[in-house]
């Protein structure tokens, strides 16, 4: 009895192992005439080895929002953590677009940045996006590029910057100011 019993567990676990083996080895059925993909066979585990990202830096730069009275600047400091030079202009950008406070109206709130690249001739291109509600009259056209301007310029390693809208380089950013591609730093 004992041996009979033995038997079948043995059997049973053989069946189960085939069983097993059998479902990793089944291919894929995706549909009528669809090739079977090859078996994955086991090899030796792959040795991890440590990714070394760049240590974060801190810096507190100044960043520029527009008086409530949309008739001059206001600078701002604040503190932002970056890896790599176009990190930090990448985060000074988005600082801009949250530049507000007591007496200070952010000027790129509504402005959508598409992208940010950093030349390694020191050439910032921005691409962003102007949705109607992001339009403002000529002085405020004014103010946002002069914020843009001395955000950028603050940085030793920006020697200019161009402004793409939707990919293209554009006459004016919102139909008042001639644009520079590039515009340079004084």
């Amino acid at each position: 009895m004992l041996r009979t019993v033995s038997r079948f567990m043995l059997t049973l676990c053989i069946v189960g192992l085939v069983a097993g083996c059998a479902a990793v080895n089944k291919p894929a059925e995706s549909g009528a005439g669809s090739s079977p993909s090859p078996s994955i066979q086991p090899s030796a585990a792959p040795t991890a080895e440590p990714s070394i990202e760049p240590e974060k830096q801190t810096a507190e730069i100044k960043v520029y929002a527009g008086s409530e009275e949309l008739d001059g600047i206001v600078e701002q400091q604040v503190q932002v953590a970056y890896s790599s030079d176009l990190e930090l202009v990448q985060n000074a950008i988005t600082a801009l677009q949250h530049a507000e406070g007591e007496g200070a109206v952010s000027l790129w709130k509504l402005i959508e940045i598409k992208s940010v690249l950093l030349g390694s001739d020191g050439q910032v291109t921005i691409d962003l996006h102007l949705s109607d509600e992001s339009r403002l009259g000529s002085p405020g056209e004014v103010l946002v590029l002069e914020t843009l301007q001395k955000t950028l310029f603050q940085f030793d390693f920006v020697k200019s910057y161009d402004l793409l809208v939707d990919g293209d380089s554009a006459d004016t950013l919102m139909g008042h100011v001639e644009l520079e591609h590039p515009t340079l730093k004084p």
